[in-house]
């Protein structure tokens, strides 16, 4: 019966999607004021590219290649990442990468139709890192694959009708053994029809976010296994209220407010597993304070400023909220390090005390060439039960005409500068850095630091070594649309 109501789910929202693709794209774009682009320039590439080399996984060796296609038409964009991958021991083809859940859908790597909060229809199938629901109080840099090999294929999408009304959403992935991770948005722009400057541009919504992830996935200890409590549900709401005061073709100007409620996990294993804290002999907790965990509320008002400058040679996408929370609420819980291991980030919320803290994000393109972005979410007084979240992006593709030179890094959990770049399980990395020898032939080096499959059977958080040689073509076709920004809150 779940999976029948789990594919129902899913079929309504295709339905709810697609009649209405022809009617969003006759709308003018959600930048009222000028023609302000918030997409990455570092994604709007084509090109296709076959990379043959080493590859440790997990401590196991390996040797084939990787077919990585990626295509930029207009709105409509794709890539695709399908691994051919032999044992060095045996040389056996590696399947690992398509059993269990989604399979070979995982060769899909995305799927997008226009830009969120650009274009009045957007939706994203995929790799959702950096994804967000409304000005993020909940949901905010959220990335829905934390394993490489067992990547996720979710959904994100944001609909506007007339510039009136809309509606945004997020499912994590369509595997079909659990409901998984379930955001969603309806908002209103209630003066978005008529001339009246700066009021025009108000929105409000008011957002649900779901999670019953019944997923087990074997960690390092044997008898450890993910989402225990999370599949008797995880639930949480919001409001928010945002406004553009300042809006042209060169810059814009954002304030918002937002105010988010996490509602208490009923779970008795959860229960149990707070019982079994409190009785170890070490524990310095507050008892008290666990034992009476309860659903609570935190509130947040923020700005976010968006420039460009020289004639694009410059541009910068900035945003900065200040947040205060009661005990027992995380801001952004849904974030980078939620799929990490969600048992635990809830356990850790039952000991939560209420405190105040900072969000900030910024990311600088220079001359459409190279774009340097992260984020910091930082409670006023850092701990192991408060951590701070960190993320970082680097992109350097176009600056050198021969080398090809990106970075992506992730940090959940953070309690100090000391661990900032300390690879552990809290971590995600990747990086590639590659040179261009002849017109399409490239030698490179690929590094990941994600979770991985060992000879046991379990996921344990290891590098991801791939030396390679091949060959990427590049296509000067598509959307030559460049522009400043990330996706996250607004």
């Amino acid at each position: 019966m779940k999976k029948i109501q789990n594919y129902l789910l899913i079929i309504s929202l295709f339905l709810f999607l697609v009649p209405r693709v022809g009617f969003a794209q006759a709308q003018q774009s959600t930048d009222a004021f000028g023609n302000f682009d918030v997409s990455n320039p570092m994604d709007q590439q084509n090109g296709l590219g076959a990379l043959l080399g080493y590859t440790d996984i997990g401590g196991q060796k390996f040797i084939g290649m990787r077919i990585q296609p990626e295509f930029n038409f207009g709105k409509i964009g794709f890539g695709l990442d399908v691994p051919l991958l032999f044992s060095l021991d045996d040389g056996k083809f590696r399947t690992e990468e398509f059993k269990d859940g989604i399979g070979w859908l995982r060769c899909v790597r995305y799927f997008r139709y226009g830009v969120k909060k650009r274009d009045p229809f957007y939706i994203r199938v995929g790799d959702l890192t950096g994804s967000y629901i409304g000005y993020g109080i909940l949901l905010d840099n959220y990335t829905n694959s934390v394993s490489f090999e067992k990547r996720k294929l979710g959904a994100s999408f944001d609909i506007l009708i007339g510039n009136l009304v809309g509606i945004e959403g997020l499912y994590s992935d369509f595997d079909m053994s659990s409901f998984n991770l379930f955001a969603i948005r309806p908002y209103v722009k209630p003066f978005g029809r008529t001339r009246i400057p700066i009021i025009r541009t108000m929105d409000m919504g008011v957002s649900f976010v779901t999670d019953h992830d019944e997923t087990k996935i074997k960690l390092t200890d044997s008898t450890n296994y993910q989402n225990k409590f999370i599949k008797d549900g995880m639930k949480a709401w919001a409001l928010d209220i945002g406004i553009m005061p300042v809006s042209s073709e060169f810059m814009q100007l954002k304030v918002y407010a937002q105010y988010g409620n996490l509602m208490k996990n009923k779970s008795e294993l959860l229960k149990n597993a707070i019982d079994s804290v409190i009785q170890t002999p070490d524990f310095a907790g507050d008892s008290a304070m666990m034992v009476n965990y309860k659903g609570s509320d935190g509130f947040g008002i923020g700005v976010s400023f968006k420039l460009k400058a020289m004639d694009n040679m410059f541009r910068l996408d900035a945003r900065l909220e200040r947040l205060w929370y009661k005990k027992y609420f995380m801001p952004q819980f849904f974030n980078a390090g939620y799929e990490f291991d969600k048992d635990a980030k809830l356990l850790a919320l039952t000991s939560t005390d209420g405190k105040k803290g900072i969000y900030g994000a910024l990311a600088i393109t220079a001359m459409e060439k190279v774009m340097v972005g992260g984020s910091l979410m930082i409670p006023d007084n850092i701990s192991e039960i408060a951590p701070a979240v960190l993320t970082l992006d680097f992109d350097a593709s176009k600056l050198f005409e021969k080398f090809v030179i990106q970075g992506q890094y992730i940090k959940g959990g953070l309690t100090g500068l000391s661990d900032a770049f300390k690879l552990d399980e809290r971590s995600l990395m990747s990086a590639r850095v590659a040179y261009k020898m002849y017109k399409f032939l490239v030698i490179g080096f690929d590094y990941k630091w994600t979770w991985s499959k060992m000879d046991d059977g379990t996921f344990k958080a290891a590098n991801y070594i791939s030396p390679y040689f091949g060959f990427q073509m590049p296509f000067n076709f598509g959307n030559k649309n460049t522009s400043i920004g990330t996706e996250n809150g607004g």
